[in-house]
């Protein structure tokens, strides 16, 4: 992938990922105001679910593809791209199918022991039905990273979500559900339509590319169940005991808050308005990361198949810093206007508040998104598997030793140790085996000065400006402190950059002239021996 691609690629990604995160902020505030706090507790409930098993049908099969038939066409063997995607999607199939049947016989006593409402078994259910349609997807989104096709992924992830929200406005116009379990189905039945528009949309992009990019001779595949096990099964392993366990810790924080001295709907609104609400606002800016944190997996594997260390460095360094630089300005964005963030887009100060007390996590959430795709990478997933099980593990054990004694405020600093913990293993592995060194100077005080210069000025220049309208001030918030980071950022790492070129190349001329005068004073030597042996 050229460079110029590639940023045309990341660019259009990240437009459509943001407006898919916009719109899917538009769609949680909705919902909020339709179910309330309590009602996205048991929305978030359900979903924590269906996350285990979405994870168990499409954990590494994303990577394992891109993997597989990047190897292939790297090396020439583009006929036999089609068998690789085929077995990937028949194991894929067997695999979904499998687990939706437990899921469809399973709901009722799950919803009973997990969500505490067998009620809510119809929404288990319907979500089901849409794991085969998720499953395939997911291969064909990792076929179209490795033949640099990502944009088809843009167009089906659009349509998926336009259908998924106005199905659920309709849903909600048209029948006005009264209860918390009948409102919460509407939204799931709403999921399962978009996921399947989802994948009419990808297969029809899937077919279109086969023919652009594969000869009409094809070969059966080799080795794809050994490519599977190698690259998929650590994912997989390591994504659903770590899903397991997040499961595990979001059915325990409303049961461990009720023994605090919460009541049930106490204990989902408490619930709803930290991991409905302000999750989502914190991890609402890393879509401008995600796209092109993608499409490193495929650059990044492609230079390490070619043995190219110094590519793997530099690029991996500079990831690193702008993911840094990235995260700083969101920490202090949302220190500074998180109040305005949580009226903004949920009516709700208190959402806005825990947002600004989570604020200090955004550097090590976002920087996270680039790490684990440069170590998919780097073929480092089994390492990435052990980091994030251990991370799960302790965070479940913290949960049930603190809540029931301390409330949701230790949940909140469980939230902090455990991401430092995992952002400190996964960092140190990866700047082990790619040979980079972070600078304190750049990577960390800059971004800082330029973001605390940002948004003293932007405050000051917003302030007089009364705004009537919420989603209008965070807009311009963003707009203004944003331009400010850019500018001061861009300028002082150009500088820098600048100023380092200029003294590499004064170290290297001098070297070369020492060497020449070196090797010059050498030759004079062995001139003068050879004239003092000979007697002249």
């Amino acid at each position: 992938m050229t460079k110029q691609k590639f940023l045309i690629q990341g660019a259009v990604l990240t437009a459509v990922s943001l407006l898919l995160r916009i719109s899917n902020m538009g769609y949680r505030s909705f919902l909020s105001q339709e179910m309330g706090s309590a009602g996205m507790g048991l929305y978030q409930l359900i979903f924590s679910i269906f996350t285990l098993t979405v994870t168990l049908s499409t954990s590494g099969i994303s990577l394992a593809v891109t993997r597989m038939v990047t190897a292939a066409m790297a090396t020439g063997k583009r006929q036999v791209v089609r068998s690789t995607v085929a077995r990937c999607f028949g194991f894929c199939l067997s695999v979904s199918l499998s687990i939706a049947l437990l899921l469809f016989f399973l709901a009722e006593p799950a919803a009973a022991v997990f969500l505490g409402t067998a009620q809510a078994a119809p929404c288990l259910r319907i979500l089901g039905v849409g794991l085969p349609f998720m499953s395939l997807c997911t291969c064909m989104k990792g076929y179209f990273l490795a033949v640099d096709e990502s944009l088809s992924t843009a167009f089906s992830d659009a349509m998926e979500q336009a259908l998924t929200i106005g199905a659920t406005v309709f849903l909600f116009w048209r029948f006005a559900p009264q209860s918390l379990e009948a409102a919460c189905f509407a939204a799931m039945l709403a999921s399962t339509l978009g996921e399947a528009t989802s994948f009419v949309c990808s297969w029809a992009a899937y077919r279109s590319s086969l023919r652009r990019n594969t000869p009409k001779n094809r070969e059966k595949a080799k080795g794809v169940l050994q490519g599977l096990a190698h690259i998929a099964l650590p994912c997989t392993l390591s994504s659903a005991a770590r899903s397991a366990l997040n499961t595990g810790e979001n059915l325990l924080i409303p049961k461990e808050l009720q023994k605090y001295g919460l009541s049930y709907s106490g204990a989902l609104s408490q619930y709803g308005l930290l991991q409905g609400m302000a999750m989502p606002m914190l991890y609402f800016p890393s879509s401008l990361l995600s796209s092109f944190a993608s499409l490193l997996i495929p650059k990044i594997a492609k230079e390490r198949e070619l043995h190219h260390q110094r590519a793997v460095a530099h690029i991996t360094g500079k990831a690193l810093r702008l993911a840094l630089a990235f995260g700083i300005f969101f920490a202090g964005l949302f220190l500074t206007f998180g109040d305005s963030w949580g009226i903004a887009l949920y009516g709700n100060k208190n959402a806005g508040a825990y947002l600004q007390v989570l604020a200090p996590l955004a550097p090590l959430v976002y920087l996270d998104v680039v790490v684990d795709s440069l170590l998919k990478g780097m073929d480092e997933q089994f390492n990435s598997m052990k980091y994030n099980l251990a991370d799960s593990l302790l965070r479940v054990t913290l949960v049930l030793c603190l809540l029931r004694f301390f409330g949701l405020e230790s949940y909140v600093g469980i939230l902090f140790f455990s991401t430092i913990f995992n952002a400190a293993l996964s960092l140190h592995r990866l700047l082990q085996v790619t040979q980079v060194r972070l600078s304190l100077s750049q990577h960390v005080l800059l971004p800082l000065l330029c973001a605390g210069l940002s948004l003293w000025i932007g405050k000051k220049l917003l302030a007089p400006f009364p705004f009537s309208q919420p989603l209008w001030e965070i807009s311009c918030e963003l707009l203004v402190c944003g331009s400010i980071f850019l500018l001061s950022y861009g300028g002082c790492t150009g500088f820098m950059q600048k100023n380092t070129g200029k003294a590499r190349r004064k170290a290297q001329k001098s070297a070369a002239k020492e060497s020449f005068c070196s090797t010059a004073k050498h030759n004079r030597r062995d001139l003068d021996t050879q004239t003092s042996s000979h007697g002249l």
